[in-house]
C-alpha cells in the first residue's frame, strides 16, 4: 500500500510547484487590481466623478430615467442614493465609496434594504417591478456575511462594481 502512495507521489511530483506558482500569481494580480481600483478611484473622485455620478452616467446610457430621491423631494431619503426607471423596471441604489477592506457587513446591506422596502411603500411603487442594487467600487470592501446577503435572492439585493 505505501509503495502505491509513493509510486502515485512519484508521478505527480512536478505538478506542485506548478499549482503554487498559479495560487501566488493569482495573488499577486488581485494585490496589484486592488490598488489599481483604489487609485483609478481616486483618480475620478479628483475629476469629480464620484460613485454615484458614474452609476447615474452609466445607467442614463443604458436609457434609464434617473432622479436622486433626496434632491427630487427636498428631504433626505436614507440610504436610497439614486432611483433609475425604465419601462416597468426599476432599481433603487446605494452608493458606497469606501476603499477599507471588509467594511461593509450585512448589517449594511439589511439597512439599505430596510431603507428601500420603506421607500417603495411610501412611493406606491409595485415590490414585484423594483429591483434594489448596492453600488462599490471594488469587490473586496465587501464581507463575507454582505456577499452572502447579496447573493440570495430573498433580499432582491445585488451588488456592482463600478
Amino acid at each position: 500500500m505505501g509503495e502505491m502512495i509513493l509510486a502515485s507521489f512519484l508521478k505527480i511530483w512536478h505538478v506542485i510547484p506548478i499549482v503554487i506558482a498559479i495560487i501566488l500569481f493569482k495573488k499577486f494580480m488581485n494585490k496589484k487590481d486592488k490598488k489599481r481600483r483604489i487609485s483609478q478611484n481616486e483618480e475620478h473622485e479628483k475629476n469629480g466623478l464620484t460613485l454615484e455620478v458614474r452609476a447615474r452616467k452609466k445607467y442614463e446610457d443604458l436609457g434609464y430615467k434617473v432622479i436622486s430621491p433626496e434632491i427630487q423631494e427636498g428631504e433626505k431619503t436614507q440610504g436610497i442614493d439614486l432611483v433609475c426607471s425604465k419601462d416597468d423596471k426599476t432599481f433603487l441604489f446605494q452608493c458606497k465609496n469606501t476603499s477599507i477592506s471588509k467594511s461593509i457587513t450585512s448589517e449594511d446591506i439589511k439597512a439599505f434594504h430596510t431603507h428601500a422596502l420603506k421607500y417603495v411603500e411610501t412611493n406606491d411603487m409595485e415590490e414585484n417591478n423594483v429591483e434594489f442594487r448596492f453600488v462599490i467600487h471594488y469587490t473586496d470592501v465587501l464581507d463575507k456575511s454582505a456577499i452572502k446577503i447579496l447573493t440570495d435572492d430573498s433580499y432582491n439585493c445585488k451588488y456592482i462594481v463600478l
